[in-house]
């Protein structure tokens, strides 16, 4: 059987029987072994890429959902700017993000280590993997804050679109994306995503 793993944030975390990872999988007759985390950065995507290299446990088909630059890595934790603490962690932990986010960030510091980052990774870490690759947006850099810059990845296939104005249906909103919602989609728009994955990959 089959192995396929999906790397990123909460856009490719639910294991909802409507999540279009799981109906992705199931059309393709593959097994999950790797599930996005919710609030994770792009580190927590390439530390947990690295392993399965490291290990030689690839899976035969790699999804990459790409977060925004801005938040932090921790191994465990989600940490981005106004991030809920959650119940029975350290405390501390959020008290040194919230300061970090106040006091040192530098946006175009962030920006620039995620664009040189990601084409390190698609360039120099991807391009030699020899299993399907496809990659796309969970949110498209800089996409809400009105400072877009293009980055073109090149390894596998690449899906230039952003999951999260899918969700919005192409229209930017003021309020977060649904966390009740699977993978922050609705049902039909998991469904249609999943069909666009198979499409490009089949």
């Amino acid at each position: 059987m089959k192995t396929i793993g999906f790397f990123g944030d909460s856009f490719c975390e639910s294991r909802n029987p409507d999540s279009w990872c799981v109906l992705l999988a199931n059309r393709l007759d593959a097994k999950i072994v790797n599930w996005g985390r919710g609030g994770a950065s792009i580190w927590h995507t390439f530390m947990e890429f690295e392993k399965r290299i490291n290990t030689k446990l690839v899976p035969d088909i790699n999804i990459f959902c790409w977060t925004e630059p801005y938040r932090l890595y921790h191994p465990e934790l989600p940490l981005a700017k106004g991030a809920v603490p959650i119940p029975g962690k350290d405390e501390n932990i959020y008290k040194a993000a919230d300061m970090y986010y106040v006091y040192l960030q530098n946006y175009k510091k962030d920006e620039l280590a995620y664009k040189y980052a990601l084409q390190y990774f698609d360039q120099h870490v991807l391009d030699k993997v020899e299993q399907t690759v496809v990659q796309m947006w969970s949110m498209r850099p800089f996409e809400l804050s009105g400072n877009e810059i293009y980055i073109e990845l090149k390894s596998g296939t690449f899906i230039d679109e952003s999951m999260l104005m899918f969700a919005w249906d192409g229209v930017p909103k003021q309020e977060k994306f649904d966390i009740n919602l699977s993978n922050h989609m609705t049902t039909k728009q998991n469904q249609e995503w999943a069909d666009k994955i198979f499409d490009t990959i089949k």
